[in-house]
């Protein structure tokens, strides 16, 4: 007989678990407990569940295993649904461990009880509460199959307090195997059939795609078979950008020329996405329900395939084997005019990288600092994105190699930078970390900034400071000229901020700053954050603030 809460822990230890996030709470008592005698299990404590879910799934997008989060009943565990969203939203395998009132208490009504199937059961694969302790190490089991087969997502476990302290006959589980569906030789002869016949086609690019393994078939890929690539919204490091047959990154407020022109294309093959608005920019790049040419559709799960669009070839299989496959069949020469059809899009990524990093009387234009950033950090470096207009700068001027590792979520949540960043700095503390955050998301889960400091990981923050809300104002001046409310944010001096934490606090505050400090930056040690007084005119990579102005 063994306690249920140390069973708990040897079963995370038999599905690799080595890292957890928490904000401790008394309704998990016994598993804190167990965890302590667990050395190889690393519990971070955030300052806030939120922050501690963002980074499981920060660390969950880096390793591709399954990030955990842990936190008490009631407040933590609202706090922590930020992350359950996110992680639904980017397709990423995370459990999120619950302490829960006493089994005799569920019902009832108790202090901070929440029934959590029905808060969580619109957002999560799987919502379960175990009040069994002979159940616990099978349902945990199940519950890491589930984040991480079909699309994979967020899993929710409700942990009785007093189930922890049960003694229990059941074993500690290993995993389950996880089957991942590979294509047919017929399906792949039929996409290779489409290809050959293709005069103008286009491989749009997608997450499940995954590591190194994924990032080597598509470059193979597309040079055997001669094909340009657009990747999925937020996806750019997984084809290199400086790459002649790179040319798009589908995401938001692309403009207009860029449906006009992908869309001229006679095939699209969509591998590894799931094709959502952002993605396919309002469902037009195919156009929806009816795309304008055929369309090939290679996604893990099948409720994706053909359920907004219609399909010609709709393929339920793994991103990195179909393209494998495909690579290992010899392609025939590329029809007349290939190569001029990819010049042409190429175009499209050629005329966005221009900038010639314009000084401003109100700041310093952030795009000023993605091209500095672009000429010092290294081609392994990790570069993360919080949600704001500031991060279009990065999405249009840096140039991604797919050996960079690029974190940002998909489902646009701000808050997701800082602790992205220091997830990054524990996971890969011999590689370059940049987070890039507006100073209304680094007032979300900037604090987070202490488990750094705590830890004295080299993550680099730099902070877009306009004292603006950037992507509402814009919407504001868009929508309702000159009636600018809710927006404007108090002055902040982050750099203080981050030294009364114990960081290193530098500031930018004009373009001859730029360089040195990025430099400084990089080659101060442990955490450091950057305060860059941010143009408000420059507040979007593809529109400035005077423009939305009426006449």
């Amino acid at each position: 007989m063994a306690r249920a809460a140390d069973v708990l822990v040897e079963t995370l230890r038999r599905h690799k678990v080595d890292r957890a996030f928490c904000v401790p709470g008394e309704s998990y008592l016994a598993l804190i407990d167990s965890l302590y005698d667990a050395g190889d299990i690393d519990m971070v404590t955030t300052r806030h569940e939120g922050g501690a879910a963002l980074m499981a799934v920060a660390d969950a997008k880096i390793t591709g295993r399954a990030g955990i989060a842990m936190c008490s009943r009631g407040p933590g565990a609202t706090n922590a649904s930020i992350g359950i969203h996110v992680a639904q939203q980017d397709a990423v395998p995370l459990v999120l461990f619950i302490g829960q009132v006493a089994r005799a208490d569920i019902g009832r009504g108790a202090f901070q009880e929440v029934d959590y199937e029905d808060f969580f059961g619109g957002m999560a694969k799987m919502v379960t509460e175990v009040t069994d302790a002979e159940q616990l190490p099978e349902v945990v089991r199940r519950a890491f199959h589930t984040a991480s087969t079909g699309t994979p997502g967020p899993v929710v476990i409700s942990l009785p307090e007093d189930m922890l302290l049960d003694d229990t006959a059941a074993p500690a589980l290993d995993p389950s195997p996880v089957d991942v569906p590979s294509p047919t030789a017929e399906d792949i002869k039929e996409i290779c059939e489409r290809l050959a016949a293709a005069k103008r086609p286009l491989l749009i690019a997608g997450g499940q795609i995954g590591g190194a393994q994924g990032r080597r078939a598509l470059k193979a890929v597309s040079e055997a078979w001669q094909l340009p690539v657009a990747v999925a919204w937020r996806r750019q490091d997984l084809f290199d950008n400086t790459h002649p047959h790179f040319v798009a990154h589908l995401g938001f407020n692309m403009p207009p020329v860029f449906k006009e022109r992908l869309n001229e294309a006679d095939l699209v093959v969509a591998i590894g996405t799931r094709l959502g608005d952002v993605t396919t920019q309002g469902y037009e790049i195919p156009t929806a329900p009816d795309p304008k040419q055929p369309l090939v559709h290679v996604y893990v799960d099948s409720e994706h395939i053909g359920r907004i669009f219609s399909t010609d070839v709709g393929l339920t299989a793994d991103a990195t084997a179909s393209l494998e496959a495909i690579a290992q069949v010899n392609a025939p020469p590329a029809a007349d005019g290939r190569a001029e059809w990819i010049a042409h899009l190429r175009t499209l990524h050629a005329e966005r990288m221009k900038w010639d990093r314009p000084e401003a009387d109100d700041g310093v234009p952030f795009g000023n600092i993605i091209a500095g950033l672009s000429d010092v950090l290294g081609d392994d470096a990790i570069l993360i994105n919080d949600a704001g207009n500031f991060a279009t700068w990065l999405h249009r001027l840096f140039p991604f190699r797919d050996s960079h590792l690029f974190l940002g979520a998909t489902a646009g949540a701000m808050g997701f930078g800082v602790p992205a960043a220091v997830a990054a700095g524990l996971r890969a503390p011999e590689r370059q970390v940049a987070c890039l955050v507006g100073d209304g998301g680094f007032q979300m889960t900037g604090n987070e900034l202490t488990v750094a400091v705590e830890r004295q990981l080299p993550v680099r923050i730099f902070v877009a400071n306009n004292q603006s809300l950037g992507t509402i104002r814009l919407y504001q001046e868009k929508n309702y000229p000159g009636r600018v409310a809710n927006t404007v944010l108090p002055e902040v001096d982050f750099s203080a901020w981050a030294r009364a934490f114990g960081a290193a606090g530098l500031k930018i505050d004009s373009q001859a700053d730029v360089a040195p400090v990025l430099a400084q930056a990089l080659e101060t040690p442990g955490p450091v954050l950057v305060d860059v007084k941010t143009s408000l005119e420059y507040l979007a990579a593809y529109v400035r603030m005077s423009d939305l102005k009426p006449s």
